[in-house]
Protein backbone atom coordinates (compact mmCIF):
# COMPACT_ATOMS: atom_id res chain seq x y z
CA UNK A 1 0.00 0.00 0.00
CA UNK A 2 1.33 3.93 -0.41
CA UNK A 3 0.28 7.35 -0.19
CA UNK A 4 0.72 9.92 -2.63
CA UNK A 5 -0.05 13.50 -2.52
CA UNK A 6 -0.17 14.42 -6.18
CA UNK A 7 -0.62 18.16 -7.59
CA UNK A 8 -4.83 18.22 -7.40
CA UNK A 9 -4.50 18.85 -12.17
CA UNK A 10 -3.38 14.83 -11.36
CA UNK A 11 -6.52 14.01 -9.10
CA UNK A 12 -8.75 12.89 -11.63
CA UNK A 13 -5.91 10.89 -13.50
CA UNK A 14 -5.04 9.02 -9.85
CA UNK A 15 -7.96 7.38 -9.79
CA UNK A 16 -7.63 5.58 -13.04
CA UNK A 17 -10.42 3.59 -14.23
CA UNK A 18 -13.64 5.52 -14.46
CA UNK A 19 -17.06 4.85 -14.09
CA UNK A 20 -17.77 4.87 -17.52
CA UNK A 21 -16.79 1.43 -18.46
CA UNK A 22 -18.45 0.34 -15.04
CA UNK A 23 -21.67 1.13 -16.26
CA UNK A 24 -21.15 0.95 -19.86
CA UNK A 25 -23.62 -0.60 -22.50
CA UNK A 26 -25.15 -4.41 -22.60
CA UNK A 27 -27.53 -5.58 -24.49
CA UNK A 28 -28.70 -7.58 -21.43
CA UNK A 29 -32.65 -6.33 -20.45
CA UNK A 30 -33.62 -6.19 -17.13
CA UNK A 31 -35.76 -8.42 -15.14
CA UNK A 32 -39.34 -8.01 -15.42
CA UNK A 33 -41.03 -5.13 -13.08
CA UNK A 34 -43.10 -6.31 -10.49
CA UNK A 35 -45.00 -4.03 -8.75
CA UNK A 36 -47.28 -5.74 -6.03
CA UNK A 37 -45.85 -3.34 -3.39
CA UNK A 38 -45.24 0.16 -4.11
CA UNK A 39 -44.67 2.54 -1.69
CA UNK A 40 -45.77 5.14 -3.20
CA UNK A 41 -47.93 5.71 -5.99
CA UNK A 42 -48.73 9.27 -6.44
CA UNK A 43 -47.56 11.74 -9.14
CA UNK A 44 -44.07 11.66 -8.63
CA UNK A 45 -43.49 14.21 -11.56
CA UNK A 46 -44.96 16.73 -9.23
CA UNK A 47 -43.92 18.57 -6.07
CA UNK A 48 -45.75 17.06 -2.75
CA UNK A 49 -46.97 19.41 -0.52
CA UNK A 50 -49.17 18.46 2.51
CA UNK A 51 -50.14 21.54 4.32
CA UNK A 52 -50.31 21.87 8.39
CA UNK A 53 -50.46 18.95 9.47
CA UNK A 54 -52.80 17.29 12.56
CA UNK A 55 -50.57 16.65 15.30
CA UNK A 56 -51.36 13.39 17.47
CA UNK A 57 -49.84 13.93 21.03
CA UNK A 58 -47.50 17.19 22.18
CA UNK A 59 -45.39 18.64 19.62
CA UNK A 60 -41.98 19.75 21.70
CA UNK A 61 -42.06 23.25 20.93
CA UNK A 62 -38.18 23.79 21.35
CA UNK A 63 -38.44 21.03 17.66
CA UNK A 64 -38.30 23.45 15.38
CA UNK A 65 -36.28 23.14 12.33
CA UNK A 66 -36.54 21.14 9.01
CA UNK A 67 -36.02 17.29 8.81
CA UNK A 68 -34.49 16.20 5.20
CA UNK A 69 -34.56 13.01 4.34
CA UNK A 70 -33.79 11.20 0.33
CA UNK A 71 -33.65 8.17 -1.44
CA UNK A 72 -34.22 6.06 -4.78
CA UNK A 73 -37.91 6.82 -6.14
CA UNK A 74 -38.65 7.00 -9.86
CA UNK A 75 -37.90 3.34 -11.13
CA UNK A 76 -40.20 2.81 -13.94
CA UNK A 77 -40.49 5.21 -17.14
CA UNK A 78 -41.80 4.84 -20.90
CA UNK A 79 -42.02 1.03 -20.34
CA UNK A 80 -38.43 1.16 -18.77
CA UNK A 81 -38.34 0.31 -15.20
CA UNK A 82 -35.55 -1.03 -12.90
CA UNK A 83 -36.49 -2.99 -9.39
CA UNK A 84 -33.35 -2.81 -6.79
CA UNK A 85 -33.80 -0.60 -4.15
CA UNK A 86 -30.64 1.59 -4.78
CA UNK A 87 -31.87 2.42 -8.40
CA UNK A 88 -34.05 5.22 -8.86
CA UNK A 89 -33.80 8.79 -9.06
CA UNK A 90 -33.40 10.73 -6.11
CA UNK A 91 -36.31 12.62 -4.46
CA UNK A 92 -35.92 14.88 -1.73
CA UNK A 93 -38.60 14.71 1.24
CA UNK A 94 -38.73 18.52 3.86
CA UNK A 95 -40.47 17.75 6.89
CA UNK A 96 -41.15 21.24 8.53
CA UNK A 97 -41.49 22.27 12.33
CA UNK A 98 -42.56 26.10 12.37
CA UNK A 99 -43.68 28.10 14.93
CA UNK A 100 -47.21 28.72 14.57
CA UNK A 101 -47.73 32.85 13.86
CA UNK A 102 -50.84 33.72 15.68
CA UNK A 103 -48.82 33.45 19.14
CA UNK A 104 -45.29 32.64 20.46
CA UNK A 105 -46.63 29.89 22.83
CA UNK A 106 -48.95 27.80 19.80
CA UNK A 107 -47.06 24.23 19.11
CA UNK A 108 -45.20 24.05 15.47
CA UNK A 109 -46.60 24.12 12.51
CA UNK A 110 -45.69 20.71 10.88
CA UNK A 111 -45.74 20.31 6.95
CA UNK A 112 -44.39 18.37 4.68
CA UNK A 113 -43.09 18.62 0.90
CA UNK A 114 -41.31 17.05 -1.73
CA UNK A 115 -39.97 16.54 -4.88
CA UNK A 116 -37.99 14.39 -7.39
CA UNK A 117 -34.34 16.40 -7.69
CA UNK A 118 -34.18 17.63 -11.40
CA UNK A 119 -30.36 16.18 -12.29
CA UNK A 120 -28.95 16.19 -15.93
CA UNK A 121 -30.16 12.01 -15.84
CA UNK A 122 -33.82 12.76 -14.90
CA UNK A 123 -33.97 15.46 -17.54
CA UNK A 124 -32.23 13.83 -19.94
CA UNK A 125 -34.62 10.26 -19.36
CA UNK A 126 -37.93 12.62 -19.32
CA UNK A 127 -36.99 14.73 -22.90
CA UNK A 128 -36.70 10.50 -24.22
CA UNK A 129 -39.76 9.53 -22.27
CA UNK A 130 -38.12 6.19 -21.10
CA UNK A 131 -35.41 5.25 -18.77
CA UNK A 132 -31.71 5.38 -20.36
CA UNK A 133 -29.18 4.77 -17.60
CA UNK A 134 -28.18 1.71 -16.32
CA UNK A 135 -27.43 1.24 -12.38
CA UNK A 136 -26.01 0.18 -10.11
CA UNK A 137 -27.72 -3.23 -9.95
CA UNK A 138 -30.14 -3.07 -13.26
CA UNK A 139 -28.13 -2.78 -16.59
CA UNK A 140 -30.35 -1.07 -19.34
CA UNK A 141 -29.67 -1.87 -22.98
CA UNK A 142 -28.82 0.29 -25.49
CA UNK A 143 -27.36 3.14 -23.51
CA UNK A 144 -26.42 6.57 -24.45
CA UNK A 145 -23.17 7.42 -24.56
CA UNK A 146 -21.49 9.29 -21.35
CA UNK A 147 -19.58 12.21 -20.73
CA UNK A 148 -18.73 11.28 -17.15
CA UNK A 149 -20.19 9.93 -14.15
CA UNK A 150 -22.72 12.58 -13.12
CA UNK A 151 -24.83 11.55 -16.56
CA UNK A 152 -26.16 8.97 -14.53
CA UNK A 153 -25.28 10.60 -11.17
CA UNK A 154 -29.36 9.88 -9.56
CA UNK A 155 -28.87 11.79 -6.47
CA UNK A 156 -30.36 9.40 -4.13
CA UNK A 157 -28.13 8.26 -1.08
CA UNK A 158 -27.64 11.13 1.68
CA UNK A 159 -27.40 14.57 2.29
CA UNK A 160 -24.65 16.90 3.30
CA UNK A 161 -26.35 20.10 5.35
CA UNK A 162 -24.33 23.20 5.89
CA UNK A 163 -27.01 25.38 7.85
CA UNK A 164 -24.09 27.95 8.55
CA UNK A 165 -23.81 28.73 4.59
CA UNK A 166 -27.31 27.56 3.84
CA UNK A 167 -26.11 25.06 1.64
CA UNK A 168 -27.89 21.67 1.00
CA UNK A 169 -26.65 18.83 -1.12
CA UNK A 170 -27.65 16.14 -2.29
CA UNK A 171 -25.20 13.12 -2.63
CA UNK A 172 -24.37 9.68 -4.94
CA UNK A 173 -21.92 6.89 -4.15
CA UNK A 174 -19.78 7.79 -7.40
CA UNK A 175 -19.92 11.22 -8.51
CA UNK A 176 -20.45 15.11 -7.13
CA UNK A 177 -22.71 16.23 -4.72
CA UNK A 178 -25.68 17.86 -6.19
CA UNK A 179 -26.52 21.99 -4.72
CA UNK A 180 -30.11 21.67 -3.72
CA UNK A 181 -31.90 24.87 -2.89
CA UNK A 182 -33.36 24.15 1.21
CA UNK A 183 -36.71 26.10 0.35
CA UNK A 184 -37.81 25.38 -2.46
CA UNK A 185 -35.88 21.92 -2.81
CA UNK A 186 -34.85 22.55 -6.39
CA UNK A 187 -31.65 21.11 -7.53
CA UNK A 188 -29.02 23.82 -9.00
CA UNK A 189 -26.48 22.12 -9.69
CA UNK A 190 -23.20 20.03 -9.37
CA UNK A 191 -20.81 20.65 -6.88
CA UNK A 192 -16.89 21.16 -8.19
CA UNK A 193 -14.75 20.97 -4.59
CA UNK A 194 -11.78 22.35 -7.31
CA UNK A 195 -11.56 22.56 -11.00
CA UNK A 196 -9.41 19.33 -10.64
CA UNK A 197 -11.74 17.48 -9.11
CA UNK A 198 -14.75 18.67 -11.18
CA UNK A 199 -17.02 15.43 -11.96
CA UNK A 200 -14.82 13.02 -9.03
CA UNK A 201 -16.75 10.78 -6.88
CA UNK A 202 -17.63 12.26 -3.11
CA UNK A 203 -18.96 9.52 -0.79
CA UNK A 204 -22.39 9.59 0.17
CA UNK A 205 -21.39 9.92 3.71
CA UNK A 206 -18.90 13.43 4.57
CA UNK A 207 -18.38 13.56 8.45
CA UNK A 208 -18.48 17.37 9.40
CA UNK A 209 -15.96 17.78 12.35
CA UNK A 210 -16.88 19.68 15.54
CA UNK A 211 -14.91 23.04 14.14
CA UNK A 212 -17.50 22.66 11.30
CA UNK A 213 -14.51 20.97 8.71
CA UNK A 214 -16.12 18.92 6.44
CA UNK A 215 -14.34 15.38 5.75
CA UNK A 216 -15.06 12.86 2.99
CA UNK A 217 -13.53 10.44 0.55
CA UNK A 218 -14.33 9.00 -2.32
CA UNK A 219 -13.59 5.69 -4.89
CA UNK A 220 -13.82 4.06 -8.26
CA UNK A 221 -14.69 0.16 -8.23
CA UNK A 222 -11.53 -1.30 -9.64
CA UNK A 223 -9.41 1.63 -9.20
CA UNK A 224 -7.41 1.10 -6.03
CA UNK A 225 -7.64 4.59 -4.88
CA UNK A 226 -8.99 6.43 -2.37
CA UNK A 227 -9.67 9.96 -2.83
CA UNK A 228 -9.85 12.31 0.18
CA UNK A 229 -11.60 15.40 0.53
CA UNK A 230 -10.39 18.49 3.94
CA UNK A 231 -12.90 21.10 3.49
CA UNK A 232 -12.56 24.42 5.40
CA UNK A 233 -15.62 25.74 7.27
CA UNK A 234 -16.00 28.22 5.07
CA UNK A 235 -16.36 25.62 1.93
CA UNK A 236 -12.69 25.74 0.23
CA UNK A 237 -11.04 22.70 -0.66
CA UNK A 238 -8.15 22.89 1.51
CA UNK A 239 -6.51 19.64 0.42
CA UNK A 240 -7.21 16.70 -1.61
CA UNK A 241 -5.27 13.43 -1.84
CA UNK A 242 -4.70 10.27 -3.20
CA UNK A 243 -4.54 6.71 -0.85
CA UNK A 244 -3.41 3.66 -3.39
CA UNK A 245 -4.45 0.39 -1.39
CA UNK A 246 -5.82 -3.34 -2.09
CA UNK A 247 -9.66 -3.71 -1.25
CA UNK A 248 -11.22 -0.28 -2.07
CA UNK A 249 -13.79 -1.46 -4.55
CA UNK A 250 -16.67 -0.97 -2.08
CA UNK A 251 -16.37 1.80 0.46
CA UNK A 252 -19.50 3.29 1.80
CA UNK A 253 -18.65 5.29 4.56
CA UNK A 254 -15.78 5.95 7.03
CA UNK A 255 -15.33 7.53 10.28
CA UNK A 256 -13.00 10.37 11.63
CA UNK A 257 -11.23 11.01 15.24
CA UNK A 258 -9.58 14.57 16.39
CA UNK A 259 -6.15 12.91 14.34
CA UNK A 260 -7.05 10.38 11.73
CA UNK A 261 -9.35 9.35 9.29
CA UNK A 262 -10.68 5.65 9.35
CA UNK A 263 -11.26 2.88 6.67
CA UNK A 264 -12.76 -0.43 6.75
CA UNK A 265 -11.72 -2.34 3.91
CA UNK A 266 -13.78 -5.42 3.15
CA UNK A 267 -12.81 -7.71 1.26
CA UNK A 268 -15.60 -7.38 -1.61
CA UNK A 269 -13.98 -7.44 -5.05
CA UNK A 270 -14.85 -5.98 -8.26
CA UNK A 271 -14.09 -7.81 -11.55
CA UNK A 272 -15.51 -6.11 -14.09
CA UNK A 273 -14.35 -4.67 -17.14
CA UNK A 274 -15.33 -2.72 -19.88
CA UNK A 275 -18.75 -2.81 -21.28
CA UNK A 276 -19.97 -5.23 -18.90
CA UNK A 277 -22.84 -2.73 -17.65
CA UNK A 278 -23.87 -2.14 -14.06
CA UNK A 279 -21.39 -3.24 -10.84
CA UNK A 280 -23.22 -5.41 -8.97
CA UNK A 281 -22.88 -8.61 -10.75
CA UNK A 282 -19.26 -8.28 -10.88
CA UNK A 283 -18.73 -8.36 -7.13
CA UNK A 284 -16.79 -11.31 -5.29
CA UNK A 285 -16.28 -12.24 -1.92
CA UNK A 286 -12.55 -12.80 -1.17
CA UNK A 287 -12.64 -15.59 1.80
CA UNK A 288 -8.99 -15.86 2.25
CA UNK A 289 -8.44 -11.85 2.73
CA UNK A 290 -9.20 -9.99 6.14
CA UNK A 291 -10.98 -6.99 7.24
CA UNK A 292 -8.50 -3.91 6.69
CA UNK A 293 -8.52 -0.84 8.65
CA UNK A 294 -6.74 2.34 7.51
CA UNK A 295 -6.10 4.71 9.78
CA UNK A 296 -4.91 7.93 8.29
CA UNK A 297 -3.25 10.88 9.93
CA UNK A 298 -5.08 14.07 9.24
CA UNK A 299 -2.18 15.94 9.53
CA UNK A 300 0.06 14.39 6.73
CA UNK A 301 -2.10 11.49 5.45
CA UNK A 302 0.32 8.76 6.76
CA UNK A 303 -1.17 5.25 7.10
CA UNK A 304 -0.92 2.72 9.73
CA UNK A 305 -2.43 -0.79 8.49
CA UNK A 306 -4.15 -3.07 10.82
CA UNK A 307 -6.24 -6.73 9.67
CA UNK A 308 -9.31 -8.04 11.13
CA UNK A 309 -11.49 -11.04 10.46
CA UNK A 310 -13.27 -10.60 7.59
CA UNK A 311 -16.81 -9.16 7.81
CA UNK A 312 -18.74 -6.61 5.39
CA UNK A 313 -20.68 -3.53 6.39
CA UNK A 314 -22.31 -0.54 5.10
CA UNK A 315 -22.36 2.18 7.32
CA UNK A 316 -19.79 3.29 10.52
CA UNK A 317 -21.25 5.10 14.21
CA UNK A 318 -18.26 7.07 15.21
CA UNK A 319 -14.73 6.75 16.13
CA UNK A 320 -12.25 8.72 18.58
CA UNK A 321 -9.46 8.40 20.27
CA UNK A 322 -9.04 7.32 23.89
CA UNK A 323 -6.38 6.23 26.87
CA UNK A 324 -3.71 5.95 23.71
CA UNK A 325 -6.12 3.65 21.48
CA UNK A 326 -8.94 4.47 18.77
CA UNK A 327 -12.67 3.00 18.93
CA UNK A 328 -14.49 2.27 15.99
CA UNK A 329 -18.11 1.74 16.54
CA UNK A 330 -20.05 0.10 13.27
CA UNK A 331 -22.59 -2.37 11.70
CA UNK A 332 -21.13 -5.54 10.99
CA UNK A 333 -23.02 -7.05 7.93
CA UNK A 334 -21.13 -10.51 7.25
CA UNK A 335 -22.82 -11.75 3.75
CA UNK A 336 -23.17 -8.18 2.32
CA UNK A 337 -22.90 -9.49 -0.77
CA UNK A 338 -26.20 -11.41 -0.70
CA UNK A 339 -27.59 -8.76 1.23
CA UNK A 340 -26.89 -6.13 -1.64
CA UNK A 341 -28.49 -8.72 -4.38
CA UNK A 342 -31.54 -9.13 -2.55
CA UNK A 343 -32.42 -5.90 -1.68
CA UNK A 344 -35.31 -5.47 -4.42
CA UNK A 345 -38.62 -3.36 -4.55
CA UNK A 346 -40.90 -5.24 -6.18
CA UNK A 347 -43.19 -6.45 -2.93
CA UNK A 348 -41.67 -6.95 0.42
CA UNK A 349 -42.94 -10.55 0.39
CA UNK A 350 -41.14 -11.35 -2.45
CA UNK A 351 -37.85 -11.97 -1.30
CA UNK A 352 -36.61 -13.68 1.99
CA UNK A 353 -35.46 -10.36 4.17
CA UNK A 354 -31.59 -9.23 4.30
CA UNK A 355 -29.44 -11.52 6.57
CA UNK A 356 -28.64 -10.45 10.25
CA UNK A 357 -26.02 -8.00 11.17
CA UNK A 358 -24.48 -7.28 14.40
CA UNK A 359 -23.26 -4.41 16.48
CA UNK A 360 -19.53 -4.43 16.67
CA UNK A 361 -16.55 -2.57 18.58
CA UNK A 362 -12.73 -2.27 17.64
CA UNK A 363 -10.77 -1.31 19.09
CA UNK A 364 -6.71 -0.11 17.54
CA UNK A 365 -3.45 0.64 19.50
CA UNK A 366 -1.49 2.16 17.29
CA UNK A 367 1.39 2.04 19.48
CA UNK A 368 1.84 -1.68 19.04
CA UNK A 369 -0.04 -2.12 16.27
CA UNK A 370 -2.85 -4.32 17.83
CA UNK A 371 -5.87 -4.38 16.74
CA UNK A 372 -9.52 -6.25 18.12
CA UNK A 373 -12.60 -6.80 17.00
CA UNK A 374 -15.64 -7.70 19.50
CA UNK A 375 -19.17 -8.25 19.10
CA UNK A 376 -21.22 -6.83 22.47
CA UNK A 377 -24.11 -8.93 21.49
CA UNK A 378 -26.67 -6.51 20.01
CA UNK A 379 -28.11 -8.04 16.04
CA UNK A 380 -30.08 -7.22 13.57
CA UNK A 381 -29.74 -3.58 13.23
CA UNK A 382 -28.51 -1.25 11.27
CA UNK A 383 -28.95 2.77 10.51
CA UNK A 384 -26.89 3.97 13.47
CA UNK A 385 -26.36 7.75 13.80
CA UNK A 386 -25.05 9.98 16.72
CA UNK A 387 -24.68 13.67 18.18
CA UNK A 388 -24.34 15.45 15.14
CA UNK A 389 -21.78 17.68 16.83
CA UNK A 390 -19.70 15.11 18.20
CA UNK A 391 -17.99 13.49 14.95
CA UNK A 392 -14.92 12.24 16.17
CA UNK A 393 -15.55 12.75 20.15
CA UNK A 394 -16.55 9.65 22.40
CA UNK A 395 -19.82 8.63 21.93
CA UNK A 396 -22.37 7.04 24.74
CA UNK A 397 -26.02 8.02 22.62
CA UNK A 398 -26.89 5.92 19.82
CA UNK A 399 -30.03 5.57 17.50
CA UNK A 400 -30.23 2.79 15.12
CA UNK A 401 -32.82 0.39 13.87
CA UNK A 402 -34.06 -3.31 14.62
CA UNK A 403 -35.47 -6.01 13.19
CA UNK A 404 -37.66 -7.65 15.69
CA UNK A 405 -37.90 -11.30 15.34
CA UNK A 406 -42.03 -10.70 15.14
CA UNK A 407 -41.20 -8.79 11.71
CA UNK A 408 -42.46 -11.33 9.17
CA UNK A 409 -39.55 -13.26 7.87
CA UNK A 410 -40.66 -12.25 4.22
CA UNK A 411 -40.80 -8.67 4.66
CA UNK A 412 -37.63 -6.61 4.19
CA UNK A 413 -36.53 -3.67 6.87
CA UNK A 414 -36.69 -3.07 10.50
CA UNK A 415 -39.54 -2.59 12.90
CA UNK A 416 -38.29 -1.13 15.58
CA UNK A 417 -36.01 1.86 16.71
CA UNK A 418 -33.29 1.76 19.37
CA UNK A 419 -31.32 3.97 21.55
CA UNK A 420 -27.94 2.93 23.26
CA UNK A 421 -26.69 4.88 26.05
CA UNK A 422 -23.25 3.56 27.34
CA UNK A 423 -23.64 0.59 29.40
CA UNK A 424 -27.34 0.78 29.87
CA UNK A 425 -30.19 -1.85 28.78
CA UNK A 426 -30.95 -0.75 25.10
CA UNK A 427 -34.74 1.05 25.11
CA UNK A 428 -37.11 0.04 22.26
CA UNK A 429 -39.76 1.07 20.53
CA UNK A 430 -41.65 -1.23 18.26
CA UNK A 431 -44.20 0.17 15.49
CA UNK A 432 -45.90 -3.14 15.13
CA UNK A 433 -47.18 -5.12 12.40
CA UNK A 434 -47.45 -3.56 9.08
CA UNK A 435 -44.99 -1.35 9.59
CA UNK A 436 -41.16 -0.51 7.66
CA UNK A 437 -39.18 2.15 10.09
CA UNK A 438 -36.94 4.41 8.26
CA UNK A 439 -33.94 5.47 9.69
CA UNK A 440 -34.09 7.78 12.50
CA UNK A 441 -32.20 10.59 13.78
CA UNK A 442 -30.80 11.97 17.13
CA UNK A 443 -31.73 15.82 17.40
CA UNK A 444 -30.29 17.25 20.56
CA UNK A 445 -32.42 19.76 22.87
CA UNK A 446 -29.85 22.67 22.24
CA UNK A 447 -25.91 22.79 21.64
CA UNK A 448 -24.62 22.16 25.07
CA UNK A 449 -26.84 19.64 25.82
CA UNK A 450 -25.74 16.49 27.67
CA UNK A 451 -25.30 13.92 25.23
CA UNK A 452 -28.61 11.87 24.88
CA UNK A 453 -31.01 15.08 25.59
CA UNK A 454 -33.20 16.18 23.34
CA UNK A 455 -35.05 13.94 20.73
CA UNK A 456 -35.67 10.97 18.31
CA UNK A 457 -37.19 11.91 15.23
CA UNK A 458 -37.72 9.40 12.24
CA UNK A 459 -40.34 8.01 9.52
CA UNK A 460 -42.10 4.76 9.26
CA UNK A 461 -44.27 3.56 6.47
CA UNK A 462 -47.43 1.69 6.97
CA UNK A 463 -48.06 -0.85 3.92
CA UNK A 464 -51.36 -1.93 4.42
CA UNK A 465 -52.75 1.73 4.76
CA UNK A 466 -49.86 3.13 2.01
CA UNK A 467 -48.82 6.15 4.42
CA UNK A 468 -46.03 7.46 6.02
CA UNK A 469 -45.54 8.55 9.67
CA UNK A 470 -43.55 11.00 11.29
CA UNK A 471 -42.61 10.33 14.91
CA UNK A 472 -40.44 12.34 17.79
CA UNK A 473 -40.16 10.54 20.95
CA UNK A 474 -37.96 11.66 23.98
CA UNK A 475 -34.39 10.56 23.44
CA UNK A 476 -34.29 9.26 27.34
CA UNK A 477 -37.63 7.38 26.95
CA UNK A 478 -37.62 5.56 23.43
CA UNK A 479 -39.68 2.82 25.07
CA UNK A 480 -42.64 5.06 26.33
CA UNK A 481 -43.75 5.59 22.94
CA UNK A 482 -43.81 8.52 20.67
CA UNK A 483 -44.58 11.87 22.17
CA UNK A 484 -45.95 13.09 18.81
CA UNK A 485 -46.77 11.87 15.39
CA UNK A 486 -47.97 12.96 12.19
CA UNK A 487 -49.52 10.60 9.01
CA UNK A 488 -49.04 12.43 5.90
CA UNK A 489 -52.06 12.11 3.38
CA UNK A 490 -50.29 9.58 0.96
CA UNK A 491 -46.61 7.58 1.37
CA UNK A 492 -43.62 8.16 0.65
CA UNK A 493 -41.12 5.80 -1.52
CA UNK A 494 -38.41 4.13 1.29
CA UNK A 495 -35.94 6.69 1.64
CA UNK A 496 -32.13 5.83 2.67
CA UNK A 497 -30.63 9.03 4.78
CA UNK A 498 -31.68 12.26 6.26
CA UNK A 499 -30.28 15.25 8.16
CA UNK A 500 -32.24 17.52 10.32
CA UNK A 501 -31.41 21.28 10.77
CA UNK A 502 -32.59 23.67 13.33
CA UNK A 503 -34.55 26.59 12.48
Amino acid sequence: MTHTHLPRRAVLAALGASLLPVLGHSAEAPDAWRSSYTPYNGPLKAPLASGPLPVQGRWPEALQGTLYRVGPARRELGGVAMDHWFDGDGMLQAFRFEQGQASTQAPPRVSHRGALLATPKLTAEEAAGRLLYSGFATTLPHAPPLSGPDDLNPANINLLALPARKELFALWEAGSALAVDPVTLQAQGFKAWSPETRGAPFSAHPRVAPDGSVWNFGYVPGSGKLLVYDIAPTGQLRRQHVLTTAQADMVHDFAITDRHLVFLLMPLQFHGQPGMGSPLPHYQWNDQAPLVVLLVDKADFKVQRFELPATGLFHLANAWEEGGTVQVRFVAQPDILHALRHLKVDGPRSTPAAPATRWAHITLTPATGQARLAYPGLAHVEFPRIHPARNGLPTRFTTLLERSAGMDAQVQGFDTVLTLRGDQTPQRHRYGAGWIAEEHVYVPASPGAAEGRGWVLGTAYHWPSERTTLSVFDAQAVNAGPLASVTLPYGLPLGLHGQFVPA
